[in-house]
């Protein structure tokens, strides 16, 4: 909303008559409506969010693996080349949804 419809809105309030009750009731309303939107991540960041909490457990897990089992996991070089730039897959792809499209384009 712009300043003007803003204080159209101020305006139209004050013009009502409201008990304390009400006052308080409609503020209430407001700051819990202002409180939520302020909380709600955009989807890029919940996203990046739960990429930055599966490559954590990822690490997690890694390092308290035993250096022995650690090394009988050891990759080959040739094969960390190949793997470097590949990133996890993201957190909201639906498999289901691709294993059925991909049947539907072969078979259906």
């Amino acid at each position: 909303m712009n300043t003007a419809s803003l204080n159209n809105l101020w305006t139209y309030l004050q013009g009502l008559t409201l008990t304390a009750s009400n006052k308080k009731w409609l503020a209430d309303h407001l700051y819990e409506a202002a409180k939520t939107e302020e909380k709600q991540p955009t989807r890029e960041e919940a996203l990046a969010e739960a990429a930055r909490i599966r490559k954590e457990k990822e690490k997690a897990l890694w390092a308290d693996m035993p250096k022995e089992n650690k090394e009988d996991l050891k990759i080959a070089p040739w094969i960390e080349e190949l793997l470097k730039d590949i990133e996890p897959m993201p957190a909201d792809v639906d498999i289901e949804k691709i294993k059925y499209d991909h049947i539907m384009k072969k078979y259906g």
